[in-house]
């Protein structure tokens, strides 16, 4: 996971921040596209570290907070990097 990938993760789940994200929301707010964000996010979809609640939203799982939290080890993800 590269480090822009963990920002985004990390916006979806910061609790400062609202519960539920788009991606236009976090591209702005990371200065990224939002393509970018919204291709991320549908591979950390994939891979269980966010769900999509709603067309074009998404909120951090469990297993997400895990992964920031240094429980889950980045080589289980085997996330595409971009």
């Amino acid at each position: 996971m590269s480090r822009e990938d963990f920002r985004i993760l990390e916006a979806v789940g910061d609790p400062e921040i609202l519960a539920v994200q788009s991606p236009a929301i976090i591209a702005y707010n990371l200065d990224m596209t939002r393509p970018h964000v919204s291709n991320r996010l549908s591979e950390f979809t994939e891979h269980g570290l966010v769900e999509k609640i709603a067309d074009g939203r998404y909120q951090i799982t469990d297993r997400g907070r895990d992964y920031l939290e240094g429980e889950l080890d980045a080589e289980e993800l085997e996330l595409n990097e971009e």
